[in-house]
């Protein structure tokens, strides 16, 4: 075995979603392959399947690896997690629920709440405070009413749906009026469909939420209609017969529900003291020192230097971390919808954090161990990724290599680099928490664009214009939006029109790709006249599009052929750090 140019050299990159393996020998490309990575990035399971990849790859190539390469693997995770939107208090005012996916019936209701209590002696939940009653018995009286004035009826968790509704038709035929109908679970469509038609009926609300309210509001409007009486402040302080002085109680929460279709407001009797924000609220302590709610911070972090946030503190604890970068979908899509209610209102959050002593063993060394061939670590990762980006036919000797993983963007410049958290993943939990879909389907959806099935053979694109499929749709498809997925056409969504989703989905990737980009070409504190784009996210059809948009006139964004300028076979857009670590000259042995 010797080093002369017939010799074999894998390059081998252990990323955190993907593990990818070139071969190269004298400069040409003989061989490449990728595999989902085992267990974390730079685990014992992560090099034992980049050894299994190596092997792979000779038996398809033909060719027998003399050496390896491998960049020394940082030690670091990168977790996204969601943090839910709580609506902010309003004086006396609650929000118990807006927008549910399985409202029942429709019209409006404005009364005391009834809660539905077990008294048949069964094992259950015991009935949260606030008016009881069993079937066929008349409400306990608890807070005074008009004889006019209908019931909200509340419907406890651990109460089925038949026996619920069995309930409240005794009420009904016994002449108790009950108005509205609110259900702890998520059977309000079980329940609406036993009950008189026309009743409003919300589900997944909080009952023991709405049982402590005085007075309760509830709304559901027909399909493609929004909220009339709950929006609308003036009404709406009449009928829960608000003072002068919380107007600006009820016209802040109207704001907020606008565009909804079903809602649930609760009038407690007093507002509670104010205590300020709430132990379990997130919040993100800056290098600076300043300890900053995350709401606040999430509109300032497009703004911050990558790596300004040190600590991220949720209810489960506080972690340490090299980088922190948040999403808040609300804002993210409101302007690319008549419809702001329609996308959610949750932050999502990528942080990088350091883990100590996560490596025990040195990867060369067990790598070496594996395959059992000399393995080297002449490039860190950074460097190794503008290597091989910079193969691309075209490409400049100071162009600025972004290198797009699953957790993080690379941004390398001639003479350093800058790690910012957030990038592939990141996009796929925000489509997948905008869309209510799994993640899973999140990742196909985001990719590009989508068509409408109209029925049939039927389809609408997302340029309005209309044609036919190839082959029927699935029944089961007709009037969503469906992409090409793993096994064929996958449907995702029915709420949102073709144009109307691909706005929200460049806004999207605005949001998470562009802006986190912005940051760290700042931090870099480069000028770049030529960006060279590469990993799994640069296939993104529409991803230079967005990128170019957000960076200054003049600037080329091309993505990257890895390995266009080598012989073989070019690479595309994927396997930069593997080719680099591969064609690296290693002078110093």
């Amino acid at each position: 075995m010797g080093f002369g140019p017939v010799t074999v050299i894998a390059g081998v990159d252990v990323g955190n979603a993907t593990t990818e393996v070139v071969l190269v020998s004298g400069g040409a490309i003989l061989g490449a392959g990728r595999v989902p990575t085992r267990g974390r990035k730079g685990s014992a399971d992560s090099l034992r399947g980049a050894a299994a990849l190596v092997r792979r790859i000779e038996r398809q190539a033909g060719y027998t690896v003399d050496e390896a390469r491998i960049a020394p693997l940082r030690a670091v995770d990168t977790s996204v997690i969601t943090v839910p939107d709580t609506a902010t208090p309003r004086g006396r005012l609650r929000v118990l629920a807006a927008g549910v996916p399985t409202p029942g019936g429709t019209g409006a209701c404005v009364g005391p709440p009834l809660v539905l209590s077990d008294s048949a002696g069964r094992s259950g939940p015991s009935p949260v405070p606030g008016h009881e009653c069993s079937a066929g018995s008349p409400p306990v009286p608890g807070r005074e009413r008009s004889a006019a004035s209908p019931l909200v009826a509340v419907v406890p968790a651990g109460l089925r749906y038949d026996e619920a509704a069995a309930r409240l038709r005794d009420l009904l035929a016994t002449g108790t009026r009950i108005g509205a109908v609110l259900v702890a679970g998520d059977e309000g469509v079980l329940v609406a469909n036993r009950l008189p038609a026309g009743l409003p009926v919300i589900d997944q609300v909080d009952a023991s939420a709405a049982a402590a309210c005085d007075l309760l509001a509830v709304e559901v409007r027909p399909p493609g209609h929004t909220l009339a009486l709950l929006t609308d402040p003036v009404a709406l302080g009449a009928r829960l017969r608000l003072g002068e002085h919380e107007d600006a109680d009820a016209a802040a929460l109207s704001r907020t529900l606008t565009d909804h279709s079903n809602a649930v407001v609760g009038l407690l009797a007093a507002a509670p003291a104010e205590t300020g924000a709430g132990p379990d609220e997130p919040w993100v302590l800056t290098a600076d020192g300043r300890r900053v709610p995350l709401r606040t911070a999430c509109a300032r972090l497009a703004e911050w230097p990558t790596g300004t946030v040190r600590v991220f503190s949720t209810g489960a604890g506080e972690a340490e971390v090299d980088d922190l970068f948040a999403v808040d979908l609300a804002a993210a899509a409101e302007a690319a919808t008549a419809r702001p209610g329609s996308t959610g209102r949750a932050v999502l959050v990528a942080a990088l954090g350091r883990l100590p002593g996560a490596q025990a063993i040195p990867p060369a060394g067990l790598l070496g161990e594996l395959l059992a061939v000399p393995v080297h670590s002449p490039l860190t990762e950074p460097a190794a990724a503008r290597a091989g980006a910079l193969t691309t036919p075209g490409a400049r000797p100071d162009a600025v290599v972004v290198d797009l993983g699953a957790g993080t963007i690379d941004v390398i410049g001639p003479a350093s680099d800058i790690v910012a958290a957030g990038a592939g993943e990141l996009l796929t939990a925000a489509v997948a928490e905008t869309l209510g879909i799994p993640r899973a389907a999140a990742d196909w959806v985001k990719r590009g664009p989508c068509l409408r099935v109209d029925g049939g053979q039927r389809f609408e694109a997302e340029d309005g214009s209309r044609g036919f499929l190839p082959a029927s749709a699935p029944a089961s498809a007709a009037g969503m939006l469906v992409v090409d997925g793993p096994g064929g056409l996958l449907p995702f969504d029915r709420r949102h029109g073709p144009g109307e989703w691909r706005a929200i989905r460049i806004r999207l990737k605005q949001a998470v790709l562009a802006r986190n980009l912005q940051r760290a070409v700042r931090t870099l504190g480069a000028d770049p006249g030529q960006i060279l784009v590469v990993g799994g996210p640069a296939g993104d059809e529409e991803l230079l599009g967005v990128l170019a948009r957000s960076l200054p006139d003049g600037t080329a964004v091309g993505r990257g052929d890895v390995g266009g300028t080598c012989e073989g076979e070019p690479l595309g857009h994927r396997y930069a750090v593997a080719l680099g670590l591969a064609l690296d000259p290693m002078p110093d042995r």
